[in-house]
């Protein structure tokens, strides 16, 4: 079938984007805690995107299990210590945390959740050559757009009072 993508750029594609979704979601799961923690105005936005995140994350799963396609550890392990190591940038505060680090992490999972909308854009294509419902993956790319939403809505509001907060501990 022409219409069927390589085997093999098929499975560094999804794997790539496996790689990012792991990343995304223990990020989600780092801010959760904290921003509830903190009492951040967009704790409960953040859980509900961990929640989906982890349910894409899970459907990617099941779609390269699916199309008996393997995951490489070293490639989890990597977005697994990538996180961790991105926690540990100066934020010019040396005992609390930076009004800023929000708006910069809720950037960093805009950018994630925009290439997952990519992700399923493509699945959607390919997804009768590969034996997939095309309907689904329609879903979870309107899913993602409504993601994106949240996080600019969360992202305006927080930039707000970050600079509110700065400005005036400055003053």
């Amino acid at each position: 079938m022409d219409d069927l993508p390589e085997r093999s750029l098929l499975q560094i594609y999804l794997e790539d984007h496996l790689t990012g979704a792991t990343a995304a979601e223990q990020r989600l799961a780092m801010m959760r805690d904290s921003y509830g923690e903190d009492g951040l105005p967009v704790a409960a936005e953040v859980t509900r995107l961990w929640q989906e995140v982890s349910e894409d994350r899970d459907r990617l799963l099941g779609v390269i299990a699916t199309l008996g396609l393997h995951r490489h550890g070293p490639k989890l392990l990597l977005a697994r210590t990538g996180e961790l190591v991105g926690r540990l940038k100066l934020n010019g505060r040396l005992r609390r945390r930076s009004p800023l680090t929000p708006l910069l992490e809720l950037e960093l999972v805009q950018a994630g959740i925009s290439g997952k909308t990519g992700l399923w854009r493509s699945l959607t294509v390919h997804a009768e050559a590969l034996g997939l419902d095309a309907e689904e993956f329609r879903g979870l790319e309107e899913r993602a757009e409504r993601q994106l939403d949240l996080v600019v809505s969360a992202h305006r509001r927080l930039t707000r009072e970050a600079f509110r907060e700065h400005r005036s501990a400055e003053g």
